[in-house]
């Protein structure tokens, strides 16, 4: 349902009641999109307000060294958070660590593919580099996996690795930077051999249009690559890489460095944005320096240096993170995004409000007490005995995008009364039980009143799902009042209430 704009300091329940009108009937659940309610509570904060509450909070010393662990991947709903962040620290350094590849709700942060196999090759370089000893033969391997590290940050994609992963012919198989497979062959100082067997080998890959030769010199710690494809005694050399400012983060399999990823981008595949580079710059926006850092176990963080306080970017695990950072003794100051701004939710479920003037919208103030008002409200106005719901964001996974968009806290911010007293959705597996009794021979009418009686007994031995029913019909209103320019801020659901939840 359309209604008018909605503006700050205005009344929501009347509005509400007044859109609804005489429509309205008796069992409905009327739902109200969070966002305007928290716009006619004018539930704003700059980010000046929040970089003072984040200071206040941990104690932040000008210059302060302040990590963001796992935050969402958003420009709507982070970016600004981060930007307050920056400007807590007074010009210090602001450590991002997000999870790999996605964040918690699906947003891909790092290309999935690039990170599986430099974990992997990490992995392995750590373990050859433990056992080599003396045992330098092992210097043959761990060239190969040095050259497949330092060219996988130069935009080559790494296919195969004979000895390594067991699978292609050659000592690596490449996609380079321009989209052409390639055989790679790797020595130390014997180009001339190395260039006429990755020659060969192209002739032996249908599929590959380029070769390369490539050597790795361990002491000096660089890569030279060679373009093989003509088999020439005089190859030309197409890159040279110094990996030096890296080694030790190759060291690492359970983290990936910034600097690993080199220049290339990760978009992500549906927003076209690379996160990565869009929270370094909002960070330089508000007046730090910027390190960004991918690994999934989130105490990584304490492997980048000293810290003076740590912010938990999660929306839902963030409970469990703060657990988790206590139990093992936190070092430093650390606070969840529901303990930075202003109560209940903190900044939690918060939008960008004004992007230029770095202005927050959060999520409303006492919703269950406002979907009360409404109730209230509808009841004076159209005599109608409804409940009222206040939804955010759907728990509702897109099948296409992998994409979890379920940005606040919960999908049913605020609730009336009568729907904080209905129980888990539960019942008979209808189609289950029809296709067993059919089977068994009963008839039409046989099978009516057996699902009848199991029905009226309560019987769920076999039953659904169990799911909150708030949560569904919040997920559904979500769903139906879209976003951008819909101008559907009321969803209202009819005949979805049990009898036994009123």
């Amino acid at each position: 349902m359309r209604t008018g704009l909605i503006l700050p300091n205005d009344d929501i329940a009347a509005i509400v009641a007044d859109a609804v009108g005489d429509w309205i009937e008796d069992g409905d659940i009327v739902c109200v999109t969070e966002a305007v309610v928290a716009r006619s509570q004018n539930r704003y904060m700059s980010c000046r307000e929040l970089a003072d509450d984040i200071r206040a909070k941990l104690d932040l010393k000008p210059g302060a060294r302040l990590a963001v662990v796992s935050p969402i991947a958003s420009r709507n709903r982070f970016a600004l958070v981060l930007r307050a962040a920056a400007m807590a620290t007074r010009g210090g350094t602001v450590v991002v660590q997000f999870s790999l590849p996605y964040d918690e709700v699906g947003n891909q942060v790092i290309d999935p593919e690039f990170a599986r196999t430099r974990l992997r090759l990490k992995k392995v370089y750590k373990s050859l580099l433990e056992a080599r000893g003396n045992t330098p033969h092992l210097n043959i391997l761990i060239r190969e996996v040095v050259a497949a590290l330092v060219l996988q940050q130069h935009g080559f994609q790494i296919l195969a690795m004979r000895k390594i992963m067991g699978r292609g012919i050659a000592d690596v198989t490449v996609r380079d930077p321009g989209g052409a497979v390639a055989p790679l062959e790797v020595t130390f100082s014997e180009v001339e051999k190395a260039v006429r067997q990755a020659a060969a080998l192209k002739a032996d890959m249908p599929e590959a249009t380029r070769a390369y030769a490539a050597t790795v010199d361990l002491a000096r710690r660089t890569v030279t690559l060679y373009d093989a494809a003509t088999g020439g005694a005089e190859p030309a050399v197409v890159g040279f890489y110094p990996y030096g400012d890296v080694e030790e983060d190759m060291r690492d399999p359970e983290a990936i460095a910034e600097a690993e990823v080199g220049e290339g981008a990760f978009r992500h595949p549906i927003t076209g944005v690379d996160y990565r580079r869009l929270y370094r710059e909002t960070i330089l926006a508000g007046g730090a320096q910027a390190e960004v850092f991918f690994a999934e176990n989130p105490l990584k963080v304490y492997d980048r240096g000293y810290l003076d306080g740590v912010i938990l970017g999660e929306v839902h695990g963030w409970e469990a993170s703060r657990e988790l950072f206590l139990s093992f003794g936190a070092r430093v100051p650390v606070v969840t995004l529901d303990e930075i701004g202003p109560p209940p939710w903190g900044v939690i479920g918060s939008n960008v409000s004004n992007y230029d003037e770095c202005r927050l919208k959060l999520l409303p103030e006492d919703a269950d007490a406002t979907a009360e008002a409404i109730r209230r409200a509808i009841r004076e106005r159209s005599r109608k005995d409804v409940e009222v719901l206040i939804f955010g964001d759907g728990a509702y996974k897109d099948p296409d995008t992998g994409i979890y968009e379920l940005a606040d806290p919960y999908p049913a911010i605020g609730q009336s009364e009568g729907l904080r007293t209905v129980r888990l959705r539960t019942g008979l597996k209808l189609k289950m039980h029809v296709d067993t009794l059919y089977q068994q021979g009963l008839s039409r009418e046989e099978i009516a009143s057996r699902l009848s009686g199991a029905r009226s007994a309560g019987a769920d031995e076999v039953g659904t799902t169990p799911r909150n029913l708030s949560s569904l019909v919040a997920t559904l209103a979500d769903l139906v009042a879209g976003s951008a320019d819909a101008g559907t801020p009321i969803v209202v659901v009819r005949g979805y209430l049990p009898s036994e939840g009123r």
